[in-house]
This record gives C-alpha cells, structure tokens and sequence, in this order.
C-alpha cells in the first residue's frame, strides 16, 4: 500500500510541476467490459452453464518535458473487477515508465520501456496466428489485444535502453543510421541462473532514391560471474538487409531482402548449433495505379536460431482462463481461437530461449512468421484498388518445403494462400454514411508421401473472417462478424526438451471446426471514444476435445486520450 501511495503522491507533484509553467500533456484511456455467457457441452452435469463478469480500469499516463530536449513518461493503471467492493478487487500497477530526449543535439535515447524492433530475421514482432485481418465485431476485440500486449507495428515492448544516432554524407550517400539497444531477460539469482541479457544494434546506409544496406546484430547471453553457474548461454544472430530500388513518380520497381547467419551454444560446452537463411524479393508497385506486385525465395536452415524473432505472442502451452475445465470429467478446455481473440492474459512480451508451442491447425506453413526455421521454397503477391477505393485486394500464396525431414527422410510440402478483399459500398453508391464489407481467407496444406504409411501426412486448414460496418445514422453502427476455424487431416508434432532437441514425435489427428457468429452495435462518441454491444456464438467441434458451444453478451465502453 505505501508503494501505491507514493505512485499516486509522484503524480500529483508532476502534475504541479506541470502548473509552474513546463510543458504537461495527459495521456491514457480508460475501458469498461461487461460480459454475461451461457456454456453448454452434451452430457455436462459438473460445469456451471452460466457465468457474469466484468471490469472497469483506466490507464492514466503523463508526459512532462523539463526542456526542449527530454521527455518523462509515466502510466498508473488502476483496475477494478466488477464485484469487488470499497478497495476489493483493485489492482495497481506500472504500465509504462520511461526516459527519452536527445543530447547533444544528434544522439536520441531512452530507458524504461521501449518499443523495438530491427529487421525480420533478429529482432521483431511476428503476428503468425492470427491470419486474417479482423473487421466488424472483431476488429474491437483485436484493437483491445493490441492495447494490452503494446502491439504496435511488429514492435516488442521491452525494459531497458535504446540509442540512435545519424552521420550525414550529401556528396557520396544520404546518411548513416545507428541504432543500439540492452534490455534484461532474467535476473540472476545468484546460483545457478546467471544474469541474462538482449542487446543489440545495426548500421543502415540509404542513398535516396537507389539503395538501403544494413548490418545487423543481435545476441542472448549470460553475464559470466553473476551465479555459480560456468555454462554461460549465447545466442548471436547477424545478417545483412538491403533494398536496391528504383523510385520514380508513378512507379516503384526493386529487390529487397535478409541474409545472415546464427549461432547458439554455451561456453563449456563442444557443441554449437549454427546455420543460415536467405530472403530476397523482388516488387513493383504502380503508384497512380495502386497496383503491386512482388516475388520472393525464403531459404530458412533447419537450425536457425533467432529467438527474437522467433517469439511467439502466444505460448499454446498454458491455459485458458474462460471455462478452463468442462464436462463431468472437468477435462481441461485447450485454447481456441475465442481465447485468442478475447483473452489479454494469453498474451505475453516476453522473448523466449526456447523454440514455443503452436497449434499446427492455426498455422503449420509458417508458425513462426517469416523467421519459421526448416523452411525452404518462393511465394508470389499482388495487391490492387480501383481509383475510387471501392474495392481493394490483398492475396499472397507460398510454396514450401522442409529443408531436412523430422521423423522421416521425407520431407513435409506446404501449400499456403491467403487473400483479403474489401468492397467500400459507399464509395460505390457515394452515400454520405459509410458502408464496408471485408472477407479474409487462409487456407494451408501440409503433405508427406512416404512408402510407410505411418510417416504420410495430409493436413488441411480453412480460416475465413469476414465482418460488415453499415453506419445506420450519424456515428451508429451495425456490425457483424462471421469467423470459421476449419481443420482436417494428420500431423507429426515434433516433442522437444529445454534445449529444443527432438526427443519424440506426436500423432496428431484432428477433424472438426470452430465457428463463432457475432453482432452487434457501436456509438461513435468521437473519434476516441465509443459504446459497443455485441452478441455472439460460438461452437466448437473439433475432435481433439468434446464439442462445447455458448453464447455470450458483452458491452464495451473504450475510451482513448
């Protein structure tokens, strides 16, 4: 309590600094959620059918700059769980803190929380499991997803410190950027865990209108002495990105790309596991057109390692916190992707030294986004939108393979596509109230021929969203959302150790779906502000675990500042 008390006490002398005369801006949002289900699942006499919760919390942040060059950033959130009463159920936390300016004029910093990320292949935020951009009565839940995990531009929310600075050479090239960053996995105990840490940087030559080159670096490692442990672990990764473009006024025409290498090992022991990937594309766009298109080559090695890359936001290893256990067995209820829309808590920032869980139905072709390791072949894009912006098409399709087999000398295909197309109705009929219908598909297969029946694999998985926002009057909106998990076939899921060694493979057989069907109405207060309530159902029959189904009603109130 006394913690919490000088938190609040700090804010109140900021905001009183703020009155003397220096620059004060206040920051934040606040969000409400009431929600009521109704669970039900064939021959279920244990599990509670029906379930109430809720919360209110707001984020109050501010920003203070003592001068021209620093700026000060602190955020309180202050949660209440409907059902607490005078102080029950109140959390207080910390949910950003940082220090950012420039000094001297040429070099900028922070330290606190950063948001970070440096190229696809070292250091950056993958979204692999959730395909298909939502609309409608999703986008609201993914919006919250995004706010919660600090997603914000495949950027990872870490706590440390980040440096930047520029070199400008007008007579030969533009400029050179430097970039630097430390952050703290772990801590030591002052045992056997040592002192783990993340760091690392890249310089990026541009040259305005004909080339982009970057070196970049990034490690894991342990700091040698801060435990009793000897067996300190590394994890390097260093690559080379570069797009050599031509970029003229109706047209933009290049081939751009990742290459590099990685390393992992511990110091006293022999063994290193090493390996490589390349990543090159070539693209056209035609600007006046909105036409693109593009080609590319990914040859991920089977023993890639870049853990800052290959983090997912999601560990399918834990639980679910909505009716995590059911039926008269009380069997535990894996995660769906209900879960996956509607739980923060599932999600996390944290970048891991192991290679995580996934869930093959979900995503098999590239569960790691495009830093997936054992992963060899091309895919091809194109995107286009009329003048008028009625209609606009995203598609993208991958032709895959593995690199080396996992279980077999056969190797696993992957086939992958998937598209978007979003019709602005009201750009069509030029009605003054706005009109929008988005479809998103992905469909993946995965296959192995083998002359042993036991090694064949055949996988398919559908995912398809589509949603519908109709103004109706001023700022109310009827929204709508159809989402479709569809999945049938086999897999062999490779079972690994800490050290992300096989040690066994697992049978994996599945048949069935997961459909949820929403609606629901949204008042636009203003641009930041609005009230939604949405109705949904959602049925779940895959075979992988006793089919279940319920309805839910929940009302959102979000509010940004």
């Amino acid at each position: 309590m006394n913690s919490k008390l000088v938190l609040i006490a700090a804010l109140i002398c900021i905001s009183s600094y703020g009155q003397e005369g220096k620059k004060v801006q206040f920051v934040g949002g606040a969000r409400s959620l009431i929600s009521h289900s109704n669970f039900t699942s064939e021959n279920d006499t244990v599990t509670a059918p029906k379930s109430t919760g809720g919360y209110a919390l707001i984020d109050l942040g501010v920003k203070i700059n003592p001068n021209a060059n620093t700026e000060i950033m602190g955020m309180v959130r202050i949660k209440n769980e409907f059902g607490g009463f005078w102080g029950g159920g109140v959390s207080f936390d910390v949910r950003q803190l940082y220090v950012k300016g420039v000094a001297g004029n040429a070099v900028r910093y922070q330290f606190g929380n950063i948001d970070y990320k440096l190229s696809p292949y070292t250091f950056y935020n993958h979204n692999p499991d959730l395909l298909v951009p939502s609309f409608g009565t999703n986008r609201i839940k993914e919006d919250v997803l995004n706010y919660e995990s600090f997603y914000n531009n495949n950027t990872w929310r870490q706590q440390g410190a980040a440096i930047n600075f520029g070199l400008q050479f007008p007579k030969v090239i533009d400029d050179i950027t430097f970039n630097g960053f430390i952050t703290r996995l772990n801590p030591t105990d002052l045992g056997a865990i040592l002192e783990r840490l993340y760091g690392g940087g890249n310089m990026v030559i541009k040259k305005n209108n004909f080339f982009s080159v970057g070196l970049n670096h990034v490690s894991i490692f342990d700091l040698k002495g801060t435990g009793t442990n000897e067996g300190a672990y590394r994890n390097h990764v260093n690559t080379l990105t570069y797009d050599v473009f031509l970029d003229k006024k109706s047209y933009k025409v290049g081939i751009d790309g990742e290459s590099g290498f990685s390393a992992v090992y511990t110091l006293t022991s022999d063994t290193k596991l090493s390996d490589y990937f390349v990543h090159a594309r070539a693209y056209y766009k035609a600007k006046n057109k909105n036409f693109g298109a593009e080609l590319g080559y990914m040859d991920n090695g089977p023993d890639f390692r870049s853990f800052g890359a290959q983090s997912k936001r999601i560990d399918y290893n834990q639980q679910n916190s909505f009716y995590q256990r059911y039926t008269n067995e009380q069997v535990v209820r894996p995660l769906s992707m209900y879960d996956l829309y509607n739980d923060p808590l599932r999600y996390s920032n944290q970048i891991s030294e192991r290679i995580m869980a996934y869930d093959p139905v979900i995503n098999n072709a590239l569960p790691y986004g495009a830093a997936t390791f054992n992963r060899r072949g091309f895919y091809i894009g194109a995107s286009y939108a009329d003048s008028l912006k009625i209609v606009e098409l995203d598609a993208k399709y991958y032709a895959l393979q593995e690199i080396r087999g996992q279980g077999s000398p056969d190797l696993k295909r992957f086939n992958f596509v998937q598209g978007t197309a979003k019709f602005n109705v009201s750009n069509w009929t030029k009605w003054k109230k706005k009109e929008s219908i988005q479809i998103g598909m992905a469909f993946q297969q995965t296959t192995r021929n083998s002359a042993s029946i036991y090694e064949q694999i055949n996988l398919n998985s559908l995912t398809l969203n589509a949603g519908v926002e109709s103004e109706l009057i001023e700022d109310l909106y009827l929204l709508g959302n159809i989402f479709v998990l569809s999945g049938t076939g086999n897999e062999s899921i490779p079972i690994r150790d800490t050290n992300g060694d096989i040690v066994n493979f697992s049978n994996y057989s599945i048949s069935g779906n997961e459909i949820n069907i929403s609606g629901g109405l949204r008042y636009n207060f203003s641009e930041q502000v609005y009230l939604a309530g949405i109705y949904e159902s959602n049925a779940n029959t895959f075979s992988t675990n006793p089919a279940y189904r319920f309805n839910q009603f929940m009302i959102y109130y979000i509010m940004k500042f």
